[in-house]
């Protein structure tokens, strides 16, 4: 017993000189990953800081907004994050350019801001180390191409925006985004030719036949949709019921609330004026030679109650011979908007824009996809054509500019670069 426990004694003190040995090794490392823990969450935070005020300054300068002005606005940005400049060990530096070997260095309208901030150590200080340096920076200037002149929302599934056919569609001074993940989230099938200042996509692109584009910038980050809390008219009384016309001559209509939607066939001309149309149930759905369609400063929500009964959801379509010449108020609440559809109405919506076609406005189908076809020009000088899908068949040539109203998208954005 008595060399048992002599060799126990023997073992207990090798455990203590061991201990003894590797007990700062073992603090060593408890500071490291405390002290490295506390560090990647100060410079997340930073980087917070960094790319907020880069945003808020970049927009100030887009607004018109002078070089100072957007400095006060970065060092604003970051104080409200926790980075006040000065304080606290913190310094932020704003670069109007932002200088550097960048392609944009020497443009004043981007902005560099770093923020650098020193933190006191926790158990590393045992070790001589009582703090640290931490740097996060962030760049910003225009978003390329500008605000939506399309944007598809639905995350997932091929041909979120798909062309086929002698397609021709040209976005001036402004963007086209898909926000579908599939690797062939744009479909462009036949003779098509799609020009835009930026061309961005969530997933990927298919191309088949003789087709140009503007480049596309793959893996881009999902764009919001600019209408979500845009307010929709609310079904009162009905105006007119099952409104319905055959035949031929000139037709016109005047505001108000359709129950049962709008249904014109034969050899028609037909005018709107002015003001709110609501289809509450039935759509709107032309057919045959009905041409012109005119109105100004129109605003046409096609929206209903549920899937069955005489206000059932139903589709807008405005196909056949038809010329189209429509544009959206310029003021009041829905100023710029033209076409929209209640989220809750997923039917897919068709227009033909024949030769001549103008919408002048923001054509907005939350959750339903959208179909333009047509022969030749159809100009849209507008806000965004912003829809679950959108597609593009036949021969239509859309042109879009992006400056129409003062709804939506008519703010410019930022966006970041580094």
């Amino acid at each position: 017993m008595k060399r048992i426990n002599k060799s126990l004694h023997r073992q207990s003190g090798a455990v203590a000189i061991l201990v003894a040995v590797l007990l700062p090794i073992l603090l060593g490392f408890m500071a490291l990953a405390i002290d490295a823990g506390y560090m990647f969450l100060m410079k997340n935070k930073m980087q917070v800081a960094a790319d907020s005020a880069a945003l808020v300054a970049a927009g100030s300068i887009q607004h018109g907004q002078g070089i100072d002005v957007a400095h006060a606005w970065a060092l604003t940005a970051t104080a409200a994050n926790g980075f006040t400049n000065g304080i606290n060990s913190t310094t932020v530096t704003v670069s109007i350019p932002p200088g550097g070997t960048g392609s944009f260095a020497q443009d004043s309208n981007y902005v560099k801001v770093t923020v650098q901030h020193t933190s006191p150590t926790f158990l590393a200080s045992i070790f001589g180390i009582t703090s640290t340096l931490a740097s996060a920076s962030a760049i910003s200037g225009p978003a390329g191409g500008g605000n939506p002149c399309l944007l598809t929302l639905s995350s997932s599934g091929s041909g979120a925006l798909s062309a086929i056919g002698n397609a021709s569609l040209t976005a001036n001074n402004c963007g086209i985004f898909v926000n579908s993940n599939s690797p062939s989230a744009i479909e462009l099938t036949g003779n098509v030719n799609i020009s835009a200042g930026s061309i961005s996509v969530v997933g990927g692109v298919s191309k088949n036949g003789n087709v140009k584009t503007t480049p596309v910038t793959t893996g881009a980050p999902a764009t919001a949709d600019p209408f979500l809390i845009f307010p929709l008219p609310v079904f009162t009384s009905c105006t007119y019921t099952n409104y319905s016309r055959t035949g031929n001559g000139a037709i016109a209509l005047t505001p108000g609330t359709y129950c049962g939607g709008i249904s014109i066939t034969g050899n028609h001309s037909v005018s709107l004026a002015g003001g709110m149309y609501v289809l509450y149930g039935g759509g709107f759905n032309v057919s045959g030679n009905v041409s012109p369609i005119t109105g100004t400063g129109v605003t046409i929500y096609n929206s209903g109650s549920g899937t069955t009964g005489p206000n059932a959801y139903s589709s807008l379509s405005l196909t056949g011979n038809v010329v189209l010449d429509l544009s959206a108020p310029l003021s009041g609440i829905y100023a710029g908007m033209l076409l929209i559809q209640n989220p809750l109405n997923t039917q897919t919506a068709s227009i033909v824009g024949n030769s001549g076609s103008t919408f002048a406005g923001n054509l907005y189908f939350q959750n339903n996809s959208l179909s333009i076809s047509g022969n030749s020009g159809t100009t849209i000088p507008m806000g965004s054509v912003v829809a679950q899908k959108v597609s593009l068949n036949g021969n239509p040539n859309l042109s879009m500019t992006n400056t129409y109203g003062t709804s939506g998208t008519s703010g410019k954005r930022s966006a970041l670069y580094e």
